[in-house]
């Protein structure tokens, strides 16, 4: 066994230091950091490697993701690998083969219209797709593992082309096979568990066209029993899982205002609860028998609020697990705090109201801090003070236009002045580490007259500075370049064009760099990528959503990754210390969204399981692969991932690098 000798020399390397990044020039693109609020989901829970799967769903600003996530009971991690499809999925289903321990995804919507056909299997590590014949192109159908007969059954759903199903179908983990034709009437959108003690699949509710039902079904591997037991009201896009711990089926449903719970036995519906998780359709729900608690996530639909937040139900009460974050904004404003490695959010707006929330972004989970301090506001300008220790707020939309500062020492909001610039929306504001003072330009006032004035606050009070520079304008974007000690100043709109000029402040004067870059545009967000040494500006508008990203080094602009967030204006960006990258939040193309986004590099290649962290379960991904040696060796995971030299041998000149990049932990 080669693995003896490699623990002993993992022992050893990982208390070195081994440089092993340098990110400058390698590709880079956007990914989600954690799960967007989100309906018509799927999820199964692993019960080998204890974390819930979740994949696709219809996210708040009507984009489909892509991303497979994992919830490991204290937050949700993002894996970054190929999946079914580049655009995602919408209304398929998932159950967990325990027998084969592997995740099944069947069909669902992958456009408008069309419905997918296609059986993917998630290992942990890669998804598969079983190039089989079966049940044909479906969305809103139901899945459950049976756990006796070692089958996946699968009801109904919405046929491509369009119909509804009444086929009763099962998957061996070769085949697809048609089990019936009778049974429950076609519907869609109904719920389905298997109940392990009684070897029974259970099945509730459901749409079959023209109204949602009430109706109570078993299949235990033969037939359709309808069960005559009053229960919940008629319901279409419910969540159900089964608790094996206390041997009962859970169902959360939602008609309107009702947000019920419920628990089947076998022989009687009991409702449970009528609190926990606002009402909404089409969440998921799992059974986590890890820490014998129901699991669910997300849900809404047909113009009401979505949902991104996780709940659990141990059998007498909901508890909330985790939230998203925010919830979807617009024009609100973060900065990064260098000294506790947070990132600060406060304000915007949703669907309507102005907020006057105050949110920390640790590097991986979002917390609310404060609901008091600054009145709710939209379009103010924030930065972050790393000689005082304080994120400075200003100005802003609160009806009408604000000329109030702010500051936030991590724990309460303290108001520190009304003098110096007038009330205002859209200007912007950077501190200038260098010299110790924040610096504001521009910005709309109330009568809507755009600025073209250069304010410093230096902790005490505000001081115009009386120089030339960047015509009046307001919706521009500053970040300050730490490497070369300036704050650069991109675009805008004047009263009358969008702008594409760029200005650099060397704490005397404003400096225009004569460079061809970013197409003209307002409203977009930057911040400085300390890690890689750039300004980043991603998005905005030209009078059109846009959501391309480019980095400045001083010299020149470059565009980089082309793909990502949404297109969208009035987003918010910030740089994640913890993580190493930019992190930008929200923003809006038609609809608010509350995505948390991160840029980094495109490759990480010693993060085996795409969490973006290289830790021990990478080491013991690796391991196994480096007993194996040979790459075409059988059990060799597919691709051979651990191979990082590519020579086809998982041998010590992987480990070298392997060990490098565990000791650097975190992707770039």
């Amino acid at each position: 066994m080669r693995i003896g000798e490699t623990l002993v020399r993992i022992g050893l390397a990982l208390s070195m230091v081994i440089g092993f990044r340098s990110a400058l020039g390698q590709p880079i693109e956007w990914t989600p950091v954690i799960p967007g609020e989100r309906s018509e989901l799927g999820m199964a829970f692993d019960s080998a490697r204890g974390v819930a799967v979740m994949f696709g769903g219809l996210e708040a600003s009507m984009q489909v993701d892509s991303t497979t996530w994992e919830w490991d009971g204290t937050a949700w991690n993002g894996r970054r690998v190929p999946g079914p499809s580049a655009v995602g999925r919408i209304a398929g289903a998932m159950s967990y083969d325990s027998e084969r321990k592997v995740t099944v995804k069947y069909g669902g919507l992958v456009g408008p219209s069309a419905a997918s056909d296609e059986t993917w299997e998630w290992s942990g590590q890669a998804w598969t797709q079983r190039n089989v014949p079966g049940p044909g192109g479906r969305s809103s159908h139901a899945m459950a593992y049976d756990s006796i007969r070692k089958v996946t059954v699968l009801f109904g759903g919405k046929r491509d082309g369009g119909g509804l199903s009444g086929e009763t179908w099962e998957w061996d983990g070769t085949n697809w096979t048609k089990r019936a034709d009778s049974g429950p009437s076609p519907r869609s959108s109904t719920a389905m568990a298997f109940d392990s003690n009684r070897g029974v699949v259970v099945l509730f509710g459901g749409f079959d066209g023209s109204a949602a039902s009430a109706e109570t079904w078993e299949w235990n591997g033969a037939t359709w029993t309808l069960r005559p037991a009053a229960g919940p009201v008629a319901l279409s896009g419910q969540a159900m899982c089964y608790d094996a711990a206390r041997g009962v089926t859970v169902l959360f449903g939602s008609s309107g205002s009702l947000r019920e719970t419920w628990e089947w036995d076998g022989q009687n519906w009991m409702k449970r609860s009528t609190t926990g998780p606002e009402p909404r359709l089409f969440p998921a729900m799992v059974f986590d028998s890890v820490r014998n608690v129901a699991t669910l996530f997300g849900g809404g639909c047909c113009g009401g609020p979505y949902f991104g937040d996780t709940w659990t139900w141990n059998g007498v009460e909901w508890k909330q697990a985790a939230v998203v974050g925010p919830s979807a904004h617009t024009g609100h404003a973060m900065a990064s705090n260098s000294l506790q490695n947070k990132i600060v959010l406060f304000g915007g707006s949703g669907t309507s109201a102005r907020m006057k929330e105050t949110w920390e972004w640790d590097g991986r989970l979002w917390s609310l801090r404060s609901t008091t301090g600054p009145t709710a506001r939209i379009n103010h300008s924030m930065a972050f003070d790393s000689v005082r220790g304080v994120t400075v707020l200003f100005g802003g939309d609160g009806a009408p236009n604000l000329s109030d500062t702010w500051e936030w020492n991590g724990l309460n909001w303290t108001q520190r002045s009304t003098v110096g610039p007038s009330g205002r929306i859209f200007s912007a504001i950077a501190f200038d580490q260098l010299r110790g003072s924040t610096v504001l330009f521009g910005g709309a006032t109330t009568v809507g007259t755009v600025k073209s004035e250069t304010w410093i606050w230096n902790g005490m009070q505000w001081m115009q500075q009386f120089v030339s520079g960047p015509s009046a304008r307001a919706g521009h974007a500053m970040a300050y370049d730490s490497g070369r000690g300036v704050i650069v100043l991109f675009g805008g709109r004047s009263s009358s064009a969008y702008l594409g000029d760029t200005w650099e402040w060397n704490g005397t004067v404003w400096v225009q760099r004569p460079v061809v870059g970013p197409s003209a545009r307002a409203f977009h967000s930057m911040t400085y990528d300390a890690t890689r040494g750039v300004t980043i500006l991603f998005g905005g508008s030209n009078g059109s959503a846009l959501n391309d990203t480019w980095e400045w080094n001083g010299a020149a602009w470059t565009q980089r990754a082309s793909s990502g967030p949404t297109p969208g204006s009035s987003t918010a960006m910030a740089f994640d210390f913890v993580r190493g990258n930019p992190i930008l939040v929200g923003g809006q193309s038609g609809n608010a969204t509350n995505n948390t986004w991160e840029l980094g590099t495109a490759t990480c290649p010693a993060d085996l399981n795409g969490d973006r962290w290289v830790d021990t379960d990478d080491f013991e991904v690796f391991a196994v692969a480096y007993d194996i040696l040979d790459c075409a060796g059988g059990g060799m995971p597919v691709g051979c991932p651990s191979d990082l030299n590519g020579d086809g041998f998982v041998d010590d000149a992987d480990f070298t690098i392997f060990v490098a990049a565990y000791n650097a932990l975190l992707c770039p």
